[in-house]
């Protein structure tokens, strides 16, 4: 493939992870500059800077990195949790995007569940019947990494203890998909908490 049309591909994945991480914050699943979003670019991965508002980033501060965590281009520092988007990379051959959030009723229940049950049909065909919740770990480090790997296994979704929530996919936009289904999964439990079923 030539350099002309790499760079192309390389745009055209940066914009995907840009746009994700947008609608990501439109739809209040993070505040400010937090959570992240990443994709596969060959042996490397395109992820967004940190301490940037979503509603300010620009294409080129969606970050090249190789596997270490080394920018190779872009502007500006890769998120802090890329180890956790590294190692689910390594891991899993089949995902190619991850959308990382601290969507309210996600964190909640990562904060005070050892699983999250799933109650409702839809969400029983997404996750099965519970999502797992890592063991506690410290941000930005190897160990969460590990431990968020652990917990996602071969799923789709896990939730990160006392962090947030992680959904996996084949491009951006399913994995952001899978952490809408991750937030409305909490809420709906929480919300059949209040009214008495379990």
């Amino acid at each position: 493939m030539n350099s002309e049309r790499i760079n192309e591909r390389l745009t055209e994945a940066r914009e995907a992870v840009r746009s994700t991480a947008v609608a990501m914050a439109e739809a209040r699943l993070v505040t400010g500059s937090s959570g992240n979003v990443s994709c596969r670019f060959g042996d490397h991965v395109l992820i967004t800077a940190s301490g940037v508002p979503y509603g300010e980033l620009a294409i080129d501060q969606v970050i090249e990195i190789d596997g270490g965590g080394s920018r190779v281009s872009g502007r500006g520092d890769p998120s802090s949790e890329w180890r956790m988007h590294a190692a689910i990379y390594r891991r899993r051959t089949d995902v190619h995007a991850i959308v990382h959030t601290h969507s309210p009723n996600a964190t909640a229940a990562a904060i005070v569940l050892s699983a999250l049950p799933i109650l409702h049909d839809e969400g029983k065909l997404l996750f099965g019947d519970a999502l797992p919740v890592s063991a506690h770990q410290p941000p930005g480090t190897w160990e969460l990494a590990d431990a968020v790997v652990a917990a996602l296994g071969d799923g789709r979704a896990c939730l990160i203890a006392k962090h947030g929530a992680v959904g996996v996919g084949a491009a951006p936009a399913e994995a952001l998909e899978m952490a809408v289904k991750i937030e409305e999964a909490a809420g709906l439990f929480r919300l059949s908490r209040q009214f008495g079923a379990m």
